[in-house]
């Protein structure tokens, strides 16, 4: 059975009032919701072209009445306010289509990252209990519906509804029948403290956790941005990142419903492309993670074209100081952003900033934002000293759904602790140099080792298991597995593979190397000096 998601179900310490108030004195926060988003754009600008999929173009008067057909469909379907639809799909025009109806009717829209499997499909569907799930039939050799028929028999949801895109499977109704009929129907009268997303994020934990924003929290963050870039009705979007990472979320519908830009998307990152992409339509921003910028910038050099982007906003891993200077060559100007979905702008630049600031720090702090760099005892620490990043501001997200992760990373004065470490300069520059946290942050897809330690350790030859990140090139950071075997007798790492493959876990979060030891290194209190493994990976890609 489904649950509605509501403001009162986050048990968080909120933002005081007297920083809310302010946040709305200065326009950070208004009263647009996520469902009138399209509505507004297609008053606004009805005959411009709002969206790009291979050979699909839709204006936003077109858009808009798909989506009215779309959210006709779910509202005699029975899904309403607070209904919790996910989706996972690739980056194709029908998806987003369906996450703006998702909003329009005033549901919850939880999008779940594509290259999640069976086990963390499972872990989600446990927490938010959709009343709605929509996805490919199958995809890069995956078969996304028999998944999640999987998942939802096994955990009992006989009456979620069933979406499938480009495919067809009995007991799912087909996209085509969301917008084949005459019904429409107008945006939802919500309020700007609803819950309107869920985006799942690992943290420290080894189950994900629902990061839940209400469109206050997720307009602010879209306004912030547009706002920094100077972003209007002319601009052109490229997204390639997931529609349903935070990433894709803003670059590719808020923002550019917000201010009128056409968004470009691709379902998968391919580099000679995105560069014929962009000359072609006149992309002008883009984001996305390190290897993004890395692998355009190299395209573009091939290609022998300048691309017509104004801005590259480059975030979700370290961005080498190399990769700016080539980005720049190419004409393309980039920057280093800082944030999390729990509050993606932390820290906001563009080309107006010179060169050396965006790339020697992570940028300036955010308007409305505050940071807040403490040491071990949460004692505030001077500028240009290295702590723990806490970090409050309009975007912060209303909370996690499991209260006790509230309570471990807010305070009640509102400060949301990132893990990060780094420091604020005295012209109010962040630059981050570690982190306390315990997971990867592959090209931006941040992850928990413990959610692959876990199941490691439901292998039977499996004594003790530590996941660590180790270098890579390409995508910064993968997955290296340590391992104390039960017994003398050696053990096939495909067999590890397999095991971990056959609990459903993403390919992705599959460590790439492995080394058995015959211990762990450990503290007297028992942890796994994990820096100690990190420290043997130095040099081994």
């Amino acid at each position: 059975m489904s649950v509605r998601l509501t403001a009162g179900k986050v048990v968080a310490p909120a933002v005081p009032t007297a920083l809310q108030e302010e946040y709305r004195r200065y326009g950070y926060v208004t009263d647009l919701t996520a469902s009138a988003l399209i509505e507004r754009a297609a008053r606004q600008w009805r005959d411009r072209p709002a969206l790009i999929e291979g050979e699909r173009r839709l204006t936003y008067g077109e858009l808009l009445a798909l989506v009215e057909r779309a959210s006709a469909w779910l509202a005699g379907a029975g899904v309403g306010r607070g209904d919790v639809v996910c989706w996972q799909t690739p980056n194709w025009w029908e998806a987003h289509v369906l996450g703006l109806a998702i909003w329009h009717l005033g549901a919850v829209s939880s999008p779940i990252v594509s290259f999640y499997r069976e086990h963390e499909i499972r872990q989600i569907i446990e927490q938010v209990r959709p009343a709605v799930v929509v996805t490919a039939e199958s995809h890069r050799d995956f078969a996304h519906a028999d998944a999640f028929d999987a998942v939802l028999t096994e955990a009992g949801h006989r009456d979620t509804i069933k979406i499938i895109i480009r495919g067809s499977l009995p007991g799912w109704t087909r996209f085509g029948d969301l917008i084949t009929h005459d019904r429409r129907k107008r945006s939802a009268l919500t309020r700007p403290g609803d819950p309107c997303l869920v985006l799942f994020t690992s943290g420290t934990t080894s189950r994900p956790k629902g990061a839940v924003h209400s469109s206050a929290t997720l307009l602010a963050e879209t306004r912030q941005l547009a706002d920094a870039w100077g972003l209007g009705w002319e601009d052109v979007a490229y997204m390639a990142a997931p529609l349903q990472h935070i990433t894709g979320v803003l670059n590719a519908m808020t923002i550019p419903l917000l201010v009128g830009a056409c968004a470009v998307i691709a379902e998968r990152w391919d580099p000679e492309r995105a560069v014929r992409d962009m000359a072609r339509y006149g992309v002008t921003y883009s984001a996305g993670a390190t290897v993004f910028l890395q692998e355009l910038t190299e395209a573009a050099r091939a290609a022998g074209l300048r691309l017509p982007l104004r801005m590259f906003a480059c975030g979700g891993a370290a961005v080498p100081r190399v990769v700016l200077e080539r980005s720049e060559e190419q004409g393309i100007p980039a920057a280093r952003v800082y944030g999390m979905t729990e509050l993606p702008t932390v820290t906001v630049m563009n080309r107006s900033h010179p060169f050396e600031v965006r790339a020697e720090t992570d940028g300036a702090v955010a308007p409305g934002v505050e940071v807040r760099v403490v040491d071990d005892d949460d004692r505030p620490l001077p500028p240009g000293a290295a702590g723990e990043l806490l970090v409050r501001g309009p975007e912060r997200m209303l909370g996690y759904l499991d209260a006790a992760s509230n309570e471990a990373a807010i305070d009640p004065a509102g400060w949301l602790r990132t893990g990060d470490v780094g420091r604020v300069d005295d012209a109010g520059f962040v630059t981050v140099t570690g982190r306390l946290k315990d997971i990867i942050n592959r090209g931006g897809e941040k992850f928990s080792t413990r959610d692959i330690e876990d199941l490691l350790l439901g292998h039977p030859a499996v004594r003790q298991a530590a996941v660590v990140p180790g270098p890579d090139q390409r995508f910064g950071e993968v997955p290296v597995a340590f391992v104390v075997l039960e017994g003398p007798d050696e053990i096939p790492v495909d067999e590890l593979t397999g095991h971990l493959q056959g609990a459903g876990l993403a390919r992705q979060k599959t460590p790439v190397e492995w080394h058995f030891l015959d211990t762990l290194p450990m503290t007297p209190s028992g942890k796994v000096k994990k820096f100690e493994l990190v420290r043997s990976t130095e040099g081994w890609q």
